[in-house]
């Protein structure tokens, strides 16, 4: 039974990813784009609970971006992410369903702002 609940378990955690880390001067900003398909439901948010340091960061939602004209083609959604104070944070983003409790895919950027 401890097995079948194991083994239950790792299958229904969303995949872990390995963070990607960005290096911005402060003011300067870049673009984060992430693969979604919002007809199946699923969407990028910010999590700012799994999230750390945000005050040295500026996360800005850029919307959503079509893919191919064919409905149900994968688009991406945009976020901008600005430096705004010297040092370093970790932005997370989940990918869930509104009405899910758990996401199916996260993301974790690593932010290290400085001047160069």
């Amino acid at each position: 039974m401890l097995r079948r609940a194991i083994f239950l378990a790792l299958l229904l955690a969303p995949p872990a990813q390995a963070a990607e880390t960005l290096r911005l001067n402060p003011g300067a900003s870049t673009t984060l784009r992430l693969k979604e398909n919002l007809s199946t439901g699923y969407s990028w948010r910010l999590d700012t609970a799994a999230s750390e340091s945000l005050d040295r960061v500026a996360v800005s939602d850029g919307g959503h971006k079509r893919g191919a004209e064919m409905p149900g083609a994968p688009g991406e959604h945009v976020w901008i992410i600005k430096g705004v104070a010297p040092g370093a944070a970790t932005i997370a983003f989940a990918y869930q369903r509104p009405w899910e409790p758990a996401p199916v895919e996260t993301r974790r950027v690593e932010v290290v702002v400085a001047p160069r």
